[in-house]
């Protein structure tokens, strides 16, 4: 199974994992599972079960221009993502325990949108549109993503 999960809260840029949610809603093959979740913590590790690719979105707080689309290996050393995650969410953790417990995907990519401000009803416009281009980017990922049954085409 595929789960793209964007994490969230109601304040200002930090929505945006669920607007890229928003924007692949009815856009993606029906084995896609889309999840918006509300600063989850270690309950992330039960969104993991069944999964064999795991995305996540996420607001970032960094030192760069609000809308920056920042890919995060989670093959390095991931102890650091807390510190960058708008919601102290530490990675590492759930990602070690979801391997302890026998739940942690094959495949997991991160994806981390350098956000502007916690303030306001609205995305800045830089947050904004780089949710519609993360959303154009996760669309063409998931186009040539194997169906549940049918093998990859290792052919590219």
């Amino acid at each position: 199974m595929i789960r793209i999960v964007g994490l969230g809260s109601p304040f200002g840029d930090d929505r945006v994992g669920w607007r890229v949610i928003e924007l692949l809603r009815g856009r993606l093959p029906d084995h896609i599972d889309l999840v918006a979740l509300d600063r989850p913590g270690a309950a992330l590790v039960n969104w993991m079960q069944g999964v064999d690719w795991l995305l996540l979105i996420d607001a970032i707080s960094c030192d760069c221009e609000p809308g920056r689309i920042i890919r995060i290996d989670p093959a390095q050393p991931v102890a650091g993502l807390s510190a960058i995650s708008s919601h102290g969410l530490d990675l590492a953790h759930s990602f070690k325990l979801a391997a302890a417990l026998g739940s942690r995907p094959a495949r997991i990519d991160l994806f981390g949108i350098a956000m502007n401000s916690l303030d306001g009803a609205e995305l800045d416009p830089g947050v904004a549109a780089a949710a519609g281009r993360l959303a154009r980017t996760l669309q063409e990922m998931m186009a040539a993503a194997p169906a549940p049954g049918r093998p990859a085409d290792r052919s590219r």
